[in-house]
């Protein structure tokens, strides 16, 4: 361990481990160094010289990010010595920068925007004609990625990403001295499962994600903590949104699972959020919709529940869902109503991959995010019960098809399979976009996206894991769990103040492997092992 004192406005002291940089020790201290190039996950190029400081006992200044720490090292980060060279850096910088904050859409997160306010002059002395790069401007390099080599500033950032974290290598510098530039090597396409996290680490409008371009300013955005829902690593994202609409994904750094980054699967089904078909309850009365709003159609659906045997009803739930919501329709159909015929499927995918901090990470080979715990809260067939398959098969034809989430899987436009759950007599279906199966319902339950509720998912390795709501549903529309608690009050379950937050002490009551955690660990995810939560080491 070493101490080390940083001279900043105020003098503190912090003790950190040997072999930790100097950059990351200051913000340990709750002092920001300045710097562009440096990343944690990257290897110190020392490129940018924008962490430039002065320490005791050195003559000359160093670059914070590759000078080893030593036990009673005092560092100064503002003395005049210190903000000469940084001014000089910025000043140095700028020179061929387009200063076209006002047009440029990294704007609000560009770390060129914030360090020149912070740390550079506030005008130029350089009034000569600034470079351009005919040819290397507005350009796509790849199918998420448009780069703009006028504002780069040769961080090198990128380069090493796809050479050290994807391990693609698609992108290098060109030419030399004066006319470096970065593009990608031998004509290839910036192409691998991350590309967009190339455009993340770029300190400045040098690399933007297409998708996202020019659609809002950031300083608008409401950032949301979320869990991504495209497989069952249970990669950490941020729902980002403005009212009603989400406009992109973004990683939130967890070291554990996806550390900063994000694949581009998961990244860009943020705009399915956005997509909904249903904002009314249904009643379909020979073929033709009726609004009839919600109490009439939970007292049919409820009606119909009570004249009806648990064998002849089959319950599905959804690897979508969260397990607050999935333990309530076990709770419901299981317990309360005695249904043995419970079931959840999921989609299969190829085997997603992401780089955490501990090494390379796989998913099941599912394309949802919470397989793991729908099957731990309880779905699947009870003993002398049925499940999907049977109802595919042939086998059996229920009286009461319940599916919790309208697009649990591609069944729900497969025509064969939409056939037979088709064949029950009364076929109710929770729906946001349509379907084949919404289509063919006899009931549509208006439900909410991920977007527009709270809850937990559990991933492949067990880590539980909370998401929030960025926003409200729009009414009459209602979070699945909210329509599940509906009904099992009009059954004689549940309690009408429950919510997601007050649900899962009571999973975890009840749910083998659940018990033993701590409410706020619940944000960085926690992992079972024997029985308990674990919130260091392992997955």
């Amino acid at each position: 361990m070493a101490k080390i004192t940083f001279q900043d406005a105020v003098t503190k002291t912090v003790e950190v481990p040997d072999g930790t940089n100097m950059i990351e020790a200051a913000k340990l201290a709750g002092v920001e160094i300045p710097h562009f190039c440096y990343h944690p996950r990257f290897t110190v190029v020392g490129q940018c010289r924008m962490c430039l400081v002065e320490i005791d006992g050195m003559p000359k200044i160093q670059a914070a990010c590759t000078t080893p720490i030593k036990d009673g090292m005092v560092v100064k980060t503002s003395s005049p010595k210190t903000k000469d060279a940084q001014k000089s850096t910025m000043e140095f910088l700028l020179i061929n920068h387009p200063l076209d904050c006002p047009i440029c859409d990294q704007a609000g997160e560009c770390k060129l925007q914030d360090n020149s306010f912070g740390y550079g002059f506030q005008q130029s002395r350089y009034d000569e004609r600034k470079k351009q790069y005919a040819g290397y401007s507005r350009t796509k390099i790849g199918p998420r990625v448009i780069a703009d080599m006028t504002r780069c500033i040769l961080c090198t950032r990128c380069i090493r990403f796809t050479q050290e974290i994807s391990k693609t290598g698609e992108l290098t510098f060109l030419d030399r001295a004066g006319s470096t530039l970065v593009w990608t090597h031998e004509g290839r396409e910036l192409d691998n499962d991350w590309s967009a996290c190339a455009a993340d680490v770029c300190p400045v409008g040098a690399l933007t994600v297409e998708e996202f371009r020019f659609r809002q300013r950031v300083w608008y955005l409401k950032k949301t903590p979320s869990v991504c829902p495209g497989c069952d690593i249970g990669c950490n994202n941020s729902i980002e949104s403005r009212g009603e609409t989400v406009y992109r994904y973004m990683p939130r750094l967890n070291p554990d699972v996806n550390d900063y980054w994000l694949c581009d699967h998961g990244r860009f089904l943020s705009e399915s959020l956005n997509e909904r078909a249903y904002t009314r309850p249904i009643a379909r009365v020979s073929g033709d919709d009726t609004f009839p709003g919600w109490e009439p159609v939970l007292d049919r659906t409820v009606a119909a529940l009570r004249e009806t045997t648990g064998a002849n009803v089959l319950a599905l739930g959804s690897a979508h869902l969260s397990n607050e919501e999935n333990w309530l329709l076990r709770k419901l159909f299981g317990d309360t109503l005695g249904v043995p015929n419970l079931d959840v499927v999921a989609d299969g995918d190829r085997v997603r991959t992401m780089p955490s901090k501990h090494g390379w990470i796989e998913s099941s080979g599912v394309a949802a995010a919470n397989l793991r715990g729908a099957r731990d809260a309880g779905l699947a067939p009870r003993a002398g019960g049925k499940g999907l398959e049977d109802v595919y098969s042939g086998a059996w034809t229920p009286e009461i098809v319940y599916v919790a989430d309208g697009a649990f899987s591609r069944d729900a436009d497969h025509p064969d399979r939409v056939a037979a759950l088709r064949r029950a007599t009364l076929l109710i279906v929770h729906a946001r976009t349509e379907n084949l199966l919404t289509r063919e319902a006899d009931i549509v339950l208006p439900c909410a996206s991920l977007a527009q509720k709270d809850g937990t998912f559990t991933n492949r390795f067990g880590r539980v894991q909370r998401f929030e709501r960025a926003m409200l549903p729009k009414p009459p529309v209602k979070a699945d769990w909210e329509i599940l608690l509906a009904l099992a009050l009009k059954l004689g379950f549940g309690d009408p103040g429950w919510n997601p937050l007050s649900i899962f002490p009571l999973l975890a009551a009840d749910v083998p492997g659940y018990a033993g955690f701590d409410e706020a660990q619940l944000e960085g995810g926690l992992t079972m092992k024997k029985g308990l939560f674990v919130s260091e080491g392992g997955l």
